[in-house]
């Protein structure tokens, strides 16, 4: 047979050599190849690009999935946990305005408290969520980055929850420092979240010492109402904020009041060898419409059964002084914050009164005062942001009323006494 045998590959026959078709199995015995479609060359380097981007952008979604994010800033930043965006705010106030920098006055000698707080709210409504949000974080930690030189360096202490109802931010770190403390100190919060986060925040605490201007009976004429209430206009009319007066008193009886209303004027009374004090046999009025704190110390206000004997309308301290026979012994009204501490209240008809329509307060322990024989020796009227008053080592002896509470501000009587 011309061209040789072959076998069928499927049914095992003998055909002819150049058979294509086999009759016994009817199968085609023709062999197939496949056929590599040529790829252009420029497709090559195109898929490869392709392919490393798509492996990139894999790895970029499982880094952003599963590595920890660091937030940084100064002031304030938002912050989404479990999908709610929170708001949070460093300040040294007491509601949640962002503070990334703040500027304390201070006078040489004089020691000073802040406290640096953190506030949380849903970052949407602007209500506190600063319990919800505690429970995301895992540790918080506070450092102070201040000048090495300070001849009185801050001092700060880690912060604490603020457990209270009435007090506002979710935690705080107190700083203490003094009129010669250096600065600008650079106060930074870290917050470590459960979730591997880092968040960090930062404010400044700036200094800005002012001049202190003190005056004395031996260089000043103030042994009379008359003669102190000249000086009183010759200090509001010559000597410029933000410049820090004390009046030091002589030990006399004031045959009248005074008020101080230009400008903040500290007063401080003193004692002579019989043990007469420095008193006013008329009402005072303190009053000022800028400046710094004013501070009342170591003076007697005698009245006669009428009028309020000291109005404090101001950031002011009231320190061991004593009210007898007014009206009102103390009111501190306005929109302010004073706090009277080892001070006397005997025979008023309120003792002490607060009336403030404000919403700052300060230091809140009302401490070492007695209270004797007043019809009321405590008046809550109205009381910024209902904080709490602590009447630590108080004394209430003899008065009709103790403490007058119409509003249910929160107080604290734990350490005083009541006869």
């Amino acid at each position: 047979m011309d061209g040789g045998t072959k076998t069928c590959p499927s049914c095992g026959a003998v055909l002819p050599g150049k058979a294509s078709f086999c009759p016994h199995c009817t199968r085609d015995i023709h062999t197939r190849r496949s056929v590599q479609i040529p790829v252009r060359r420029w497709l090559r380097p195109l898929r490869w690009t392709v392919a490393l981007a798509a492996f990139l952008l894999l790895a970029t979604v499982l880094y952003a999935l599963f590595t920890p994010d660091v937030y940084d800033a100064w002031g304030e930043l938002t912050y989404t946990a479990d999908g709610n965006p929170y708001h949070l705010v460093l300040t040294f106030r007491n509601d949640p305005t962002p503070e990334p920098e703040c500027t304390v006055q201070v006078e040489e000698g004089e020691h000073y408290e802040r406290s640096s707080k953190l506030f949380i709210t849903h970052a949407k409504t602007g209500v506190d969520a600063g319990r919800m949000f505690s429970q995301q974080i895992a540790s918080t930690y506070v450092r102070l980055l201040q000048p090495g030189d300070s001849p009185s360096p801050v001092t700060w202490e880690q912060p604490v929850y603020q457990d209270a109802p009435d007090v506002e931010g979710l935690m705080r770190a107190p700083l203490t420092f003094t009129g010669q403390s250096l600065g600008p100190a650079e106060v930074e919060w870290t917050l470590s979240m459960k979730n591997g986060d880092t968040i960090r925040l930062h404010q400044e605490l700036i200094f800005e010492p002012v001049e202190t201007l003190d005056l004395y009976p031996e260089d000043y004429p103030m042994d009379t109402i008359e003669d102190l209430r000249a000086l009183v206009d010759r200090i509001e009319a010559e000597v410029p904020l933000p410049t820090v007066v004390n009046l030091h008193l002589p030990p006399v009886w004031y045959e009248g009041g005074l008020t101080l209303d230009g400008r903040p004027i500290c007063l401080y009374g003193s004692v002579d060898g019989q043990n007469r004090r420095t008193a006013f046999l008329g009402p005072v009025a303190v009053t000022p419409e800028h400046g710094s704190r004013s501070i009342v110390e170591n003076v007697e206000f005698r009245g006669d059964g009428a009028g309020t004997g000291l109005t404090v309308e101001a950031d002011g301290r009231i320190r061991n002084c004593g009210f007898y026979g007014w009206d009102t012994g103390l009111l501190v009204g306005g929109v302010h914050w004073a706090d009277p501490v080892g001070c006397w209240f005997e025979d008023n008809g309120v003792g002490f009164r607060f009336d403030s329509a404000g919403d700052y307060f300060n230091y809140n322990k009302f401490e070492d005062n007695t209270f004797l024989r007043n019809e009321i020796a405590v008046d809550l009227v109205r009381v910024p942001k209902s904080r709490e008053i602590n009447f630590t080592d108080c004394r209430f002896s003899g008065n009709g009323g103790n403490i007058r509470n119409p509003s249910d501000y929160p107080i604290n009587i734990s350490y005083a006494t009541f006869e």
